[in-house]
């Protein structure tokens, strides 16, 4: 029987956050990126709807500004050692260098011009 209660009253917070653009009751916990995303687009048939989405959307490209401008924006005097090897082993990943594993594992294919992999050196262009 709570769980029918507590169904019921998330579903009108979503119903009235959905309605008007906003939450009356001030709980962001209620909040996901999936019902901003119907806000967005519901707003986005009239432009201007919903000025609450729109700066929180210019908060956020400034907060993320703000970060960005915050971090170091130099290359250590270790990384332009000059002969610095990062991996002795080579063909190794720089992040695992014990590891063993390569670093492309994969196998590319094989193109006529290039001649590898298969018998092609008989074909003529």
């Amino acid at each position: 029987m709570n769980f029918t209660y507590i169904t019921i009253l998330c579903f009108l917070l979503h119903y009235v956050h959905f309605c008007n653009s906003y939450s009356p009751f001030n709980i962001n916990s209620v909040k996901t990126s999936e019902l901003d995303a119907l806000l967005k687009r519901a707003c986005l048939e009239k432009k201007g709807d919903c000025p609450r989405i729109e700066m929180e959307d210019e908060m956020d490209s400034e907060s993320t500004r703000r970060m960005l401008a915050m971090q170091k924006k130099y290359i250590s005097y270790g990384t332009m050692k000059k002969d610095f090897v990062p991996c002795t082993q080579p063909g190794a990943s720089y992040y695992d260098c014990r590891g063993g594993g390569q670093a492309n594992h994969y196998n590319r294919g094989c193109e006529v011009i290039t001649r590898c992999a298969r018998s092609v050196n008989d074909i003529n262009s």
